[in-house]
Parts: C-alpha cells; structure tokens; sequence
C-alpha cells in the first residue's frame, strides 16, 4: 500500500500556528508534540501494511510464533493510536492551559468532569476532543489499549490455535465483553487515530 499523505503538512500548520501565538510560551513544545502524533500516525499505516501480510496464515514470522505476532501487533496499534490522541490533547493543554511541567496533559485531562481545563480550551478545540472520547472506536482502542500496557487482555482459543477469522486470535474487550479480531483491532485503531488527528489539524489550523 502507499505510504500515507497528508493534505496539508502538519510541519506547516504548526508554524502557522506559532506566528498566530507569538509570545504565548507554547511555539517550543507545540510543534515537537504536534508532529510526533503525526509521526505515530503514520507510524500504524506502516504496522497496517505489516499486519496485512499476516492475515490469511498461520505461519511463523521470522520465526516468531503468530500468537506473539498478534499479541505484538495489537499492542502496538492501540497503544500508538491512544499516543497519537493524548499528543494532540497535550499540544493543546501547552498552547491554551498553560501547561509548561514535565507532566503533559491527556484526552482524560478534558473529560466533562474536569471543570478547570475544559473552559480554557477553543469552541472548536473542545468540540474535537468531545468527538474523540464520544468515538466508539476511541472506547473500544482504549478500552484495549489499557489492559495490554498495564494487565492482559483474555484471547479465544480453540484446539489448535486461534478461533478468530483468518488464523488470528480473537480478544475479548473487558468493558464490553466484545469479541474482536486482532486484524480488527489493528485496523480499528489505524483508523481512529488517522481521522480523529486530521480533524485535530484542521482544527488545530484555524485557531
């Protein structure tokens, strides 16, 4: 598959964006945070491209055994995809909140509980963040990404291997108790982080 394009350089946007915010105290931190969550974006298309070829076989790959391979993978997507979101939170917990510590701020910092972020934040800003925490495939992602960072995530086996759809293992989401495929799960998580971090930048290019 082709490498991932996107519409309007974030390079660009960022410093746009510092010459609409000069002096704010964000112009050091944004843009490094901003392109890193690019970075991770495009980072999963490459481990989309990779997964695909481990769909459809149950063979080792270079050796390593498919189980681990999805393990790998799934671990990957999410954990990138909920990287790339939370940067782009904390690139706008620098720019709008004042957040300058060595702690950056998250998605979890702007949920409708936290009464002393949310205000500081753009119209526009907070109308992303609400559609990302309110993306069932944010739910899902993280609701995945969480166990696989800090616990385990319970697979369906059957005898002789995976019961999932072309050879790959099946997981079950703790909070939901859905069962989704590894391919799925890696495509899933692709996919929320590419939407939801261009709508971030298009956002981001008009504050």
């Amino acid at each position: 598959m082709p490498a991932f394009h996107w519409s309007k350089p974030p390079g660009i946007i960022t410093q746009d964006f510092e010459q609409r915010h000069p002096g704010s105290g964000a112009s050091v931190s944004v843009s490094p945070i901003v392109m890193w969550a690019c970075w991770a974006v495009e980072g999963l298309h490459y481990l989309g491209d990779i997964d695909r070829a481990h769909t459809g076989t149950r063979a080792q790959v270079f050796g390593h055994h498919p189980d681990i391979v999805d393990i790998a993978n799934v671990r990957w997507a999410t954990g990138t995809a909920i990287t790339a979101l939370d940067l782009c939170a904390a690139a706008l917990g620098n720019a709008f909140c004042g957040n300058v510590g060595s702690h950056e701020m998250d998605l979890r910092d702007f949920e409708s509980g936290k009464i002393r972020n949310r205000p500081k934040l753009p119209a526009p800003a907070l109308r992303w963040v609400d559609a990302v925490l309110n993306d069932a495939r944010y739910v899902e992602t993280h609701d995945a990404r969480n166990p696989f960072t800090h616990s385990w995530l319970n697979r369906i086996l059957k005898v002789g291997g995976p019961s999932g759809a072309a050879g790959r293992t099946d997981f079950v989401i703790r909070s939901s108790k859905r069962q989704t495929n590894a391919r799925h799960l890696v495509e899933m998580a692709r996919d929320l982080a590419t939407d939801q971090t261009v709508a971030f930048l298009n956002v981001f290019d008009g504050l």
